[in-house]
Formats: structure tokens, sequence, C-alpha cells
């Protein structure tokens, strides 16, 4: 906890969400957070820890550049057949100032396979697009569930950018024997497709929700709907993890005041909360009838991580610290220049 300047007792109570006042990802802010402390609540935990606005700042700090570093070594070679893929905006800096979280989740597992925080624009969908097809085992079988979203086609031509991503490469034949090769380009195979969600809203309004097979066959996405449980195409996997995302994150919270001090907070916030709903926290959806009862027990409870076959059980906060990493102080000699 190089330069975090917490103990390693004080930081478990302020990240750990089983105090109801001290948590990081559970929707209390920094501001909040330091608020509480000089209240004098004793959490459940029974402890109490004081701590300023600014150490717990840099706590959030170190917990969200750690959770990535942790994501990118655990989220690897996944067998995924289907992904779902949004934005959601909240604030940096002040209210005038939008800053959008992107995120790839897999619908099946509900594990948040790729995230990103920046403008909302070409360079962001294809940056967290890029991480999605690199954790995936076999991103030519995936079928993409996005919205209508104009950065999920390439600008020059209006082409699919999946297509570069997804897609194998190859170069066609020149005509003729005199002249350059053309340009490398990218064939989707017949497992793949794209389905676009269009909304249309009236007055902040939802009034219509069309769904469009932009590549792929209708057969191939009818599989994958059928296997997912779902009658028709949508993104409602990924629109059920922002609401949850806007409730462990107090800067993301729709008509609010809230706002993230900094560009780094909001991105190592929104880091650390992936790592808590992925690994720590219990879905109920993915709960799964016991083959033997264990007392009154009949359903395993299960988060994203177990049913991606990431781990066998539910990690707690304080596992996860223990896991994770932590960045060291560097050394330097005598005398030596910083």
């Amino acid at each position: 906890m190089w330069n975090s300047k917490i103990g390693e007792s004080k930081a478990c109570a302020i990240a750990d969400p089983a105090n109801p006042s001290l948590q990081l990802a559970e929707g209390t802010s920094v501001r909040g957070t330091a608020r509480s402390d000089k209240s004098g609540f004793v959490g459940a935990s029974g402890r109490l820890t004081g701590a300023t606005p600014e150490a717990i700042r840099r706590l959030a700090i170190r917990l969200g550049q750690q959770a990535k570093k942790f994501h990118d070594q655990r989220v690897q070679q996944l067998a995924s057949t289907s992904l779902q893929a949004d934005e959601r905006w909240g604030f940096a800096g002040s209210k005038r100032e939008q800053l959008w979280q992107a995120e790839v989740i897999d619908p099946a597992t509900r594990l948040v396979v790729a995230f990103a925080t920046g403008v909302r624009n070409e360079r962001l969908i294809e940056q967290i697009l890029q991480d999605a097809a690199a954790r995936v085992s076999y991103p030519q079988g995936v079928v993409l569930f996005t919205d209508g979203e104009p950065s999920y086609k390439q600008p020059e031509d209006r082409t699919l950018r999946v297509r570069p991503i997804f897609g194998h490469p190859y170069r066609p034949a020149r005509k003729g024997s005199r002249g350059r090769f053309p340009n490398v380009r990218y064939r989707l195979s017949r497992r793949q497709a794209q389905v676009m969600v269009r909304k249309t809203r009236q007055r902040g309004r939802l009034v219509q929700v069309e769904a469009q097979v932009a590549h792929g066959s209708s057969k191939r996405v009818a599989r994958e709907l059928s296997r997912l449980g779902f009658s028709q195409a949508n993104t409602s996997t990924i629109e059920r993890r922002n609401g949850t995302a806007r409730g462990m994150d107090a800067t993301s919270v729709r008509k609010s005041l809230a706002f993230a001090k900094t560009m780094e907070t909001k991105r190592v916030l929104g880091a650390w909360g992936v790592l808590v709903y992925n690994w720590a926290r219990e879905c109920r959806s993915l709960k799964r009838l016991l083959p033997q009862p264990k007392g009154r027990q009949l359903y395993e409870r299960r988060s994203p991580a177990m049913a991606a076959g990431l781990t066998d059980h539910i990690w707690s906060v304080r596992e996860l610290q223990g896991r994770i990493r932590w960045i060291r102080s560097p050394t330097y000699p005598s005398g030596g220049q910083r």
C-alpha cells in the first residue's frame, strides 16, 4: 500500500462492504466515508476508523490500480459465446463534464469481461471491443449485442467496427500481374453475428425497441437467444449491470449532485467496483440447485466469477485485498535522484 499511508486493518475496514458506512464499492462517496469516520460511527465490524478524504482517495487509487492488474491476470480464456456492450454516463471534475464508462458483459455468466472509462467516441468503443476479444478463447464464434450507438460502425465506410476486431484477416488477390496488392481485409465467419438494439425515445420516454441483425444469420442469433433463455434480442443483462453499478458508485447515480473530483478517481473507483462485482458479489439469477441439500440450503450461491469457472467460492473483500499484489515503494541508492 505504498503512498496510501493507511494501516492494513484500517484499509480493510474502509474498503470492506461488511461495514455499512465505510464502503468504497457500495455507493458511499469518498467525502461521505470521511464524514462517517469523523462522526464517530462504529460499523458492523466494531472498529472505529478515522481517515481524511485525501487518505481514502489515495487508498481508492491503489485499490483501483491493482484491481485492474488482477482483472488482466485472472479474466482470460473465457468460453463465452455471446457478449453485450453498453456505456453509462457519469461526471468527473464538475457536473458539466460528462464521462462515460463502457463495459462488455457475458450474459450467460454475468461476468464483466472488459471495461474502460473516457469520452464516448470511436476510440473508447474500439478499446473495449479489442479487450473483450483478447479475453475470449474463441472470438470467431461470438454473438455481439449492442445498442444503436454510431460508434460501433466505422466512420469512413459505415461498416461494422467488429469486423477488424473479431474477424479473420485475409488479402484479396490483385487484378492482373502489376500494381500493388490490395489492403488486408477482414472476414466474419458464419458463427459470428452482431445485433444492434435501437431504442426510440420521445420526451425522455422509451416508446419503441427494434432489434436489427447487422451481420450474421438470424438462425445463429436465434440459437444463441435460445441458449440464453431469451425470447427476443435485447441488452437486458448489461442494462441491469448499469443499474447495479450506479448503486455501487456514488459518482454515477442519476439526479444527484455527486461527481468525481478527478478522472483518475472515477476510473479507479470503476475498476474496484468491477472487481467486487465479479468476485465478491452474489448474483441471485446464477443460483444453482444443489445435487445434495446442505441442511436447509437447497441452492448454491454463485458469483459471476464462479459461473465463469474462474473460482469455486464467493470471495470476501478482505480475501481480494490479500490476493492483490500491492505496489511496493521503490528504493533509491543513497544520494540518488528520485
